[in-house]
Parts: structure tokens; C-alpha cells; sequence
């Protein structure tokens, strides 16, 4: 008998969790964040060395120590009196996590990672609250952790300003609709709270911060209430973050910004580029802009066109970050477009509900563009592992370190057009204490309208192909080097400036006004004699 009783008492057990209603948006969201923080940390993992950039920041986290973490006038960075007007937020934390028993080159290489995974479940506490339901709000947290926009230059060593500036971005803009559509006091304190840390973490997020809390009053808290919480939100948040802004505009006005604001061209060739598909990373896009062209008839058809407006606005803005901004709103666009895609699959139209989206043949399609977007985010990892300093660089670098006396003029010959996706050129100048003429990192705050004439003169240079253009060059930009490094390409490299770079190599090898002191199997560098 008592066996009995327990037999039948193990079947209820059974029958109880067999029974259970599988919770599909929590298992989304588990997908979402697993395989979001894999993308996001593997090419730390795989690399050892901070991705792409983040030179001038590591620079500028030692300024801000030997200073005693009071904001220095310049930063040390390539000895270019470069103003240290940059959003600090980041560089105190950085700065701060340094007193463990961590290197600082560990934390720029995993905290951006870290913080970036974190952004991923902020992103759907902020899509629930947009969308009012777990089922959109997983899936567009799904695309979103995805998308290759949504980390790429957020887990870079420059992620260390970045990633918390988007960090922070979600949590303001999560608070704020809960503010506007749900007046609470602890809402519109965490609105400022969160939109202080915004503003002092990153330049760009600070002006999205602006943007995003503006629509969101216009669209969900256009009252009496919302008027005054939006008044009380941002002199709060300029309250808190005055410390900084008060400090950088006494030492040296608003020029720095004025520059700063000149390196996002709006002319109509970047606007087009944002809609020409030029890149791997716009066709790996297309599913999810496609889905998101049927969440956009839907929001026209309902007359809520919030997340489109913001989507546009942000690319109006901003061409050079707005795209970033823009997924959020595409994301979420996305999610509905799937939703109803599996409405019409089912041909019903009745509004989709979680039973209809978990049907077998939408459940397929839903691991399909899963699969899609691991993979798509995949291919963009491996490219970021292969952005970055390799054990060879760091040689040579290692090299210059202990064999040049500080601050002399280099020019850096790496094969790479653009200067501020080049690891070489941005971390050289903070691990050696030389001054790198052909670096482009921090320029934008003291060039304004020159710096686009600088950056052609820079991808002029990496052109050169022997040792006469290079004399060319430097008379030409008033530029007086000491020594010149030239990278040698893989055999199986198949960029556009190889074969240049070879030619160049070998030029630099004949010339008598040039000594060879150091060589290795990937680098060249050469004394110039004066």
C-alpha cells in the first residue's frame, strides 16, 4: 500500500511539471542574454589584447591616477596637447577597478564586454515598458543581443566610455517612459540619476539622452505632470553633472565640442550611406529591416509612430552614431513585424497572441533567424579578433619602448586608410611615449574643419608606395619624423595597400637617408638621418 501511495504520488509530481505552460518569453530572454554575452566576450577571450581602440583612453586613465583622479587640462596622449574635456565617467570606474589585482589592460580588454552584456537585459526592461508585453519585448531582445551594431563598438577598448554610455542611455530611457506614462518619484529620480550617468560616460549618448527623453515627454507625458517632471529631470541632471562640465568649459570654453561636433559629416553622401548596401554587416542586417518594415506599416496603421520618429531623428542627427540608436527603435519595429508575420503564416486576424507565435512552424522560423543572427554575429567576431594588437606588434613595440628616447616623431606605415579603426596607430603613442604623426585619435577635439583635410592626408600617406612620396608627404603636411614603421603584410593578405606596402618596404630598405634599426618577420623600423 505504501508503495502504492508513492507511485501515485510521483505521477502527480510528474503531471505537474509536465503540465506546466512553457514560459516563452523567459526562455527567449535566457537565449537572448546566453548567447549575447558569448558574442560579446569571445573576442576578448580569443585575443588577449584590447580590441581595435581604447589607446587614448588607457592614456588618459593614467593621467587621471598620476593626477590624483582630479580632471588634468590636457592628456598626456601622442604629446598633442590634447584637451581632456572627455566624459570621465568611465575613466573613474576604470580608474577605480585598477586598485584590484588587475592589470589595466585586463579591464579595458573585459569591462566593455561586461558592461555591454549587461545593456542587453536593460534593453528589454526598456521594451516592455515600451511595448507592454513580455512576447515583443523577448524578441526584440533576442534581435537586439544579436545584431552585430548592438556590440561591435561597444566591446572594444574604446568600449570603456561607450559601452557604459549606452549602458546608462537604456536605464534613462527605461525610467523616463516609466515616468512619463506612470508618474512616480523614484522614476523621475532614477531619470536623473541614470541621465547624469549618460551625459558624463559618452559625448553621443549624452545628445541621444537628449533626444530620447524629449520624444518620450512629447509622445507619453505631454501634460501639466509631465511637463514639470521633464523640467525638474534635466535640471537635475545638469546639476549632477556639472562638476565636469562646469571644470571643462572654465579651462577651455565650448571649442573642443564645436570641433568634436565637426567629425559627423551631414552632407547627402552620408545620409545615402546610411541605405546603400556596402557592407556585409547591411546584408546581415536585411532580415531584421525587413521584419521591421512590417512593424512600421503596423505603427502607421495604429497611428503610434514613436519608434519611428525616433529612429529617423537619431540618423538625422547623427550619421555617425545613429545608427546604433536607431537598432533599439528597429529592434522593437522588428519584433512586431515577426509577431505578425505569424499571425499571416497562421492566417488569422486575431491579434497575435503567445499561442500563436509558438506554433510549430513559427517556432521554426524563430530558431532559423536565431541560427541566422548567431552566425551573422559570429563572422563579426572573428573580424574583431583579428582588429587588434597580435603578440608580433607588441614586439616591436616593446622594442621602441626600451631603444627610442621619449617623443620623438614617428610615422606609421600600417596598410590601414581609416586611422580610428587602426590598433597600431591608436595604441602606439600610449605604450611607447612617442608622438605618432600619422595618428588620428583625439584629433577631433582640436582640428574643427581640418580634420577631414587631415584625415585625406592620412590616407595619402598609407598609399605611398616609396620613399620619395613619403619626403613628398612630409614637406607637404610640415611634418619633421625621426622614424618611420612599416608593417609587412601577410602572404595571404589581399587588401587594397598590400602591394604598396611591399613596394614601400623595400624602397625604404635602399634609401640612404634611412637606416634600418630594427626588423622582424612583420615590422620595419627605420632612422631617418638628419
Amino acid at each position: 500500500m505504501r508503495y502504492y501511495v508513492n507511485y501515485k504520488l510521483d505521477i502527480k509530481v510528474y503531471n505537474c511539471f509536465m503540465n506546466r505552460k512553457l514560459d516563452f518569453p523567459s526562455l527567449l530572454l535566457f537565449t537572448s542574454l546566453l548567447f549575447g554575452t558569448i558574442v560579446r566576450f569571445y573576442p576578448a577571450i580569443a585575443n588577449g589584447f584590447p580590441l581595435n581602440d581604447g589607446g587614448m583612453f588607457y592614456t588618459m586613465v593614467q593621467d587621471l591616477k598620476s593626477n590624483g583622479y582630479a580632471l588634468p587640462q590636457f592628456t598626456t596622449y601622442n604629446h598633442a596637447d590634447i584637451p581632456f574635456v572627455y566624459p570621465p565617467l568611465g575613466f573613474y570606474i576604470a580608474s577605480f577597478l585598477s586598485l584590484l589585482p588587475v592589470s589595466d589592460l585586463s579591464i579595458f580588454l573585459y569591462l566593455p564586454a561586461l558592461v555591454n552584456t549587461i545593456s542587453v537585459f536593460i534593453f528589454y526592461l526598456f521594451a516592455k515598458e515600451t511595448l507592454n508585453a513580455r512576447i515583443p519585448a523577448s524578441l526584440a531582445t533576442l534581435i537586439y543581443a544579436l545584431s552585430p551594431r548592438a556590440f561591435l563598438w561597444q566591446v572594444m577598448g574604446g568600449g570603456i566610455t561607450r559601452a557604459f554610455g549606452m549602458l546608462f542611455l537604456l536605464l534613462m530611457l527605461w525610467q523616463a517612459m516609466e515616468l512619463f506614462k506612470n508618474y512616480q518619484h523614484k522614476h523621475l529620480i532614477f531619470t536623473i540619476l541614470f541621465g547624469a550617468g549618460t551625459v558624463t560616460s559618452h559625448p553621443q549618448t549624452a545628445l541621444h539622452a537628449v533626444l530620447g527623453g524629449l520624444l518620450i515627454f512629447l509622445f507619453y507625458g505631454f501634460n501639466k505632470r509631465g511637463f514639470i517632471s521633464a523640467i525638474l529631470t534635466g535640471m537635475g541632471v545638469a546639476i549632477l553633472s556639472a562638476p565636469w562640465w562646469l571644470t571643462v568649459f572654465s579651462r577651455h570654453g565650448i571649442e573642443p565640442f564645436i570641433s568634436a561636433g565637426q567629425t559627423s559629416q551631414r552632407t547627402l553622401e552620408s545620409y545615402l550611406s546610411l541605405i546603400r548596401f556596402d557592407g556585409l554587416g547591411d546584408y546581415l542586417i536585411l532580415p531584421t529591416m525587413l521584419l521591421a518594415f512590417i512593424g512600421i506599416y503596423l505603427s502607421l496603421k495604429r497611428k503610434d509612430i514613436f519608434m519611428l520618429t525616433w529612429a529617423v531623428l537619431a540618423l538625422l542627427i547623427d550619421p555617425r552614431g545613429g545608427e546604433g540608436i536607431a537598432l533599439l527603435s528597429f529592434s522593437m519595429l522588428a519584433s512586431m513585424g515577426l509577431i505578425q508575420l505569424s499571425a499571416w503564416i497562421n492566417r488569422t486576424n486575431n491579434e497575435p497572441s503567445e499561442s500563436l507565435v509558438t506554433s510549430k512552424s513559427n517556432l521554426i522560423m524563430i530558431f532559423s533567424l536565431t541560427i541566422y543572427f548567431i552566425l551573422g554575429a559570429s563572422i563579426f567576431d572573428f573580424q574583431l579578433v583579428n582588429t587588434s594588437l597580435k603578440a608580433n606588434d607588441l614586439e616591436m613595440i616593446e622594442w621602441v619602448k626600451s631603444n627610442v628616447e621619449d617623443d620623438k616623431t614617428f610615422l606609421l606605415a600600417t596598410g590601414r586608410e581609416f586611422s580610428m579603426s587602426d590598433p597600431m596607430q591608436e595604441w602606439f603613442p600610449a605604450l611607447t611615449n612617442q608622438y605618432s604623426a600619422t595618428t588620428m585619435q583625439g584629433l577631433e577635439w582640436t582640428l574643427g574643419e581640418n580634420f577631414f583635410p587631415y584625415y585625406e592626408q592620412l590616407q595619402a600617406f598609407q598609399k605611398c608606395a616609396d620613399v620619395n612620396c613619403v619626403n613628398e608627404w612630409a614637406v607637404t603636411n610640415n611634418v619633421d619624423y625621426d622614424y618611420l614603421t612599416v608593417l609587412i603584410p601577410n602572404k595571404n593578405d589581399s587588401s587594397e595597400l598590400t602591394d604598396s606596402l611591399k613596394n614601400f618596404g623595400v624602397s625604404m630598405r635602399s634609401s640612404a637617408l634611412h637606416l634600418l634599426v630594427y626588423e622582424s618577420e612583420h615590422a620595419l623600423v627605420f632612422k631617418l638621418n638628419k
